[in-house]
């Protein structure tokens, strides 16, 4: 088997081939260092067998699937909340869409929340339940740590795109929240400052 040596010519041309941009830019930007190209850490590409969950951003790693299982439990547990309250307003006669149209136009709508429903959703944001304010704020530091592999140093970054979330959210809904979202908010708050001193 033969094996050629590469030359430094040769492994600027193929990382700038491999960039998707202009190779004469790439090139002759790069050949002005072509003498401390050794000294340089440069990145070559590289072909992994298998299936890596994570990804690599440079800075940190994301684990996809533990994202994707992160998004899947919320999915399922969102169309489980939205599945009781349709039931609800059909156990009523009402039609979920009609009431959401009468609500959105500043109409009044009335609804009544049979015994078997308030149990479930008293249930639901209970401090056991999952929409609860324990589970609900370790499932926000949770995706927090997920996005950003785990990097302590993206925690301002993270808790004011939480405060700025909070703060549409409360927009959205006229200016305030109700109680359990005001603890959640603390909550998190809270979390942020645990993992800080981790």
């Amino acid at each position: 088997m033969n094996i050629k040596p590469m030359d430094n010519n040769t492994i600027i041309t193929q990382k700038a081939q491999t960039k998707g941009s202009s190779q004469t830019n790439d090139v002759s930007e790069n050949t002005k260092g072509t003498e401390n190209l050794k000294d340089q850490q440069t990145r070559v590409d590289t072909l992994e067998l298998g299936n890596s969950q994570k990804e690599d951003t440079g800075t940190y790693t994301i684990d996809r699937k533990k994202l994707n299982e992160i998004k899947q439990d919320f999915t399922k547990n969102t169309e489980s909340f939205k599945k009781m309250v349709r039931l609800m307003l059909e156990k009523q006669g009402s039609k979920t869409n009609e009431i959401l149209k009468n609500l959105s136009e500043g109409k009044e709508a009335t609804i009544t929340v049979d015994s078997e429903t308030q149990a479930a959703a008293q249930e639901a944001v209970s401090d056991q339940g999952y929409w609860g304010v324990t589970s609900t704020a370790g499932r926000i530091i949770d995706f927090a740590k997920t996005i950003s592999g785990g990097d302590k140093s993206k925690i301002d970054l993270l808790r004011s795109a939480f405060k700025e979330g909070f703060e549409k959210a409360k927009e959205a809904f006229g200016g305030e929240l109700p109680e359990i979202s005001q603890l959640t908010y603390d909550k998190v708050m809270e979390d942020f400052e645990a993992w800080e001193k981790e």
